[in-house]
């Protein structure tokens, strides 16, 4: 009795069967389709198509009993081909086949039995030629043969003359025909022997028919042969290799009749044919099958191929191990019967979008059962199904998951550091205010009681006496300086900046007015084409006035201070500079320039509080910026400071 058809009957697990329709579609002039161990067809080729008349879409998952006729089914035929084809490997066999249409022709049809790496028969493969003409052509040959038997008794030379014209009919047949005797030595070989293999009749008689077969064979060729001679009138068919005269080996496909008992044959005839072409294409077909699975199987990615069922028809090895299966048990499966909570996923909406839009689908999903996270790639198939590769991401997932949580624990850090800092500035602030008060109501009085002295007893104290006052005084007036740079350098991180277009060029000049104003020194002073810049102006102008008076005091020295001022244009930002002809200094100490009360020089050589640098660096850095200086022990100093074309977004 016939099984029940599947849902979903795979090929084999080893076996693509896109490849195989890829490989033979363009075959139109012999049927190939592969069956089921029962005879269901599982693949069509155009060339089926072409000759029984049935599409791809109306035949797949019928039985091969529909092309048999009335007769040959209540005999069994198709049964009787599977189990010879099942026992000897191959099966041949000729007769009327049935088309769609329900006409009939003369079918030469090959059943080879296929078989999975475990040695498991997969299912036959079925060749098929439309040999109607030939059998046209044999019948009018039996109906010339039986005229030629009718005349043999009127006239001996025609009967002779026919017998020539059927020999040669038989020697220009496209298989090759070897006559071999109960020893199995070689009595007669027929010209298209000759074309397939090289040897001629002449170079062959007298030697055994294991002379030429590869070595490899030779064992399986006496089992056959042992079987043909113990079952006369029996027909064998077989595959093995023997050697052309040239030297190589070809695949040959023979059938063997012991015809021995036969008054008029006495012989075993072997009729063959080259099935190296065909040979060849199923071992090239079995490695590119072998090589795209060891391909698969060697991918970090899971993958799978579905059909228009979404049933497995290939699975690899990192799929098993990401779902604790064996891949060959998935094999003709429903998807989403072997993964149920999966129904209703977004990978389920993936696959419906994939095939209803024939468009490629990345997604994201998270699956309960496994705690796996995966992000599937989808592809639809021309046939309605799908290839889909998986990746496991839960690695990933849970990184991000840690980062994510890391984060909000340092934004809350962050938040309570920037309160606490906030509360430290109030502090300082409020400190910064109460240190200035307390500081300057003694300074004043300091300052003001040497003034007086000054003015009441300048006269009496004499030039030491006046020396001292004027000391004191001195100092007091940088002391004052001191706790205002310290003021202004404690609010520079809670002032608010106000973002403007400036114009450098004039900023730069006024405050060369304002320094040279206060400067005893007269310095020569080069200004350049200045370019705007976006930032807080009364910010910029105290660094540019502490820039500026620097450049005039620490070349005051020399013999004829020049100062010279400029721009430099970047892609985003502009780059103004400062540079004199001064003292200079020694670039090891570069670091200590921009450090409160870092001084490179003592107060004796130039006066200074030590706090503008360090002022100046906090507003350019508050706008984004950068500040630096070049210089060397005697060659003067220029200093650089950047700023962006526009501010950034929380800045402006």
């Amino acid at each position: 009795m016939l099984s029940k058809k599947n849902d979903c009957v795979p090929l084999s697990q080893n076996f693509d069967d896109r490849l195989f329709r890829l490989l033979v579609a363009s075959i139109r002039d012999c049927a190939i389709f592969m069956t089921d161990p029962n005879g269901y067809i599982v693949s069509w080729n155009q060339g089926a198509q072409n000759i029984h008349g049935y599409s791809e879409d109306e035949i797949v998952g019928r039985h091969i009993s529909i092309f048999y006729t009335e007769l040959d089914n209540k005999a069994n035929e198709w049964s009787r081909n599977l189990n010879m084809a099942l026992k000897n490997g191959s099966r041949e066999s000729k007769g009327w086949r049935v088309r769609k249409d329900g006409s009939v022709f003369w079918a030469q049809a090959t059943f080879t039995t296929v078989y999975n790496d475990q040695g498991h028969l997969i299912g036959f493969s079925k060749m098929t030629r439309d040999l109607t003409l030939e059998k046209e052509k044999e019948e009018l040959k039996e109906e010339r043969n039986a005229e030629l038997e009718k005349r043999v008794a009127e006239n001996t030379e025609q009967i002779l003359a026919n017998e020539i014209k059927f020999r040669k009919l038989i020697e220009s047949s496209h298989d090759g025909i070897t006559l071999l005797d109960k020893n199995l030595n070689v009595l007669f070989r027929s010209y298209s022997a000759e074309r397939i293999s090289g040897w001629s009749n002449e170079d062959r008689v007298g030697h055994e028919v294991y002379d030429t077969v590869h070595p490899q064979d030779s064992a399986g060729l006496k089992q056959v042969l042992a079987e043909v001679l113990q079952s006369p009138a029996k027909s064998v068919i077989t595959s093995y290799r023997v050697k052309h005269k040239k030297g190589y080996y070809i695949w040959i496909e023979a059938m063997f009749t012991n015809w021995l008992k036969d008054e008029n044959i006495q012989a075993i005839v072997c009729n063959f044919r080259d099935i190296t072409t065909r040979v060849t294409y199923e071992d090239e077909l079995k490695a590119k099958n072998k090589q795209i699975e060891n391909i698969l199987n060697s991918m970090a990615d899971g993958f799978v191929a579905l059909d228009k069922d979404f049933c497995f028809t290939y699975a690899n090895k990192r799929i098993g191990e990401m779902t604790g299966r064996n891949p060959a048990d998935l094999i003709g499966k429903y998807v989403f019967t072997e993964f149920p909570e999966a129904v209703g996923s977004a990978t389920q909406k993936a696959f419906n979008t994939a095939v209803a839009k024939k468009k490629y689908v990345c997604h994201e999903d998270y699956y309960a059962p496994l705690s796996l996270w995966q992000e599937n790639h989808v592809y639809p198939l021309a046939d309605g199904g799908l290839t889909v590769f998986v990746r496991d991401i839960s690695a990933r997932k849970k990184a991000d998951q840690q980062i994510k949580q890391l984060n909000e624990n340092l934004e809350k850090k962050v938040i309570e550091r920037t309160k606490q800092l906030e509360a430290a500035n109030q502090e300082l602030e409020s400190f910064s205010y109460s240190v200035s008060h307390d500081l300057r109501a003694p300074l004043r009085a300091v300052n003001g009681y040497a003034v007086m002295l000054k003015e009441e007893f300048q006269d009496k104290l004499g030039e030491e006496g006046n020396r001292v006052i004027n000391v004191i005084t001195h100092n007091a007036r940088l002391m004052g300086q001191l706790i205002d740079d310290l003021l202004g350098f404690s609010r520079m991180s809670r002032k608010e900046m106000v973002g403007i277009k400036v114009d450098m060029d004039a900023l730069f000049k006024v405050c060369v007015r304002e320094v040279m104003q206060q400067q005893p020194v007269v310095a020569q002073m080069v200004i350049h084409k200045l370019l705007p810049c976006y930032g807080d102006v009364n910010l910029l102008r105290q660094v540019i006035l502490n820039l500026v008076g620097n450049a005039i005091k620490y070349s005051s020295k020399a013999d004829d201070p020049i100062v010279e001022i400029g721009c430099i244009k970047d892609t985003d930002k502009r780059i103004y500079y400062v540079k004199d002809n001064g003292v200079g200094f020694d670039m090891k100490y570069s670091k200590k320039l921009f450090g409160v009360f870092q001084r490179l020089h003592s107060a004796q050589e130039f006066e200074g509080t030590g706090v503008g640098l360090a002022l100046a660096k906090r507003i350019i850095e508050k706008h984004g910026g950068n500040i630096w200086a070049e210089s060397a022990p005697g060659e003067g100093a220029t200093f650089y400071f950047s700023m962006p074309v526009k501010l950034n977004k929380d800045e402006r």
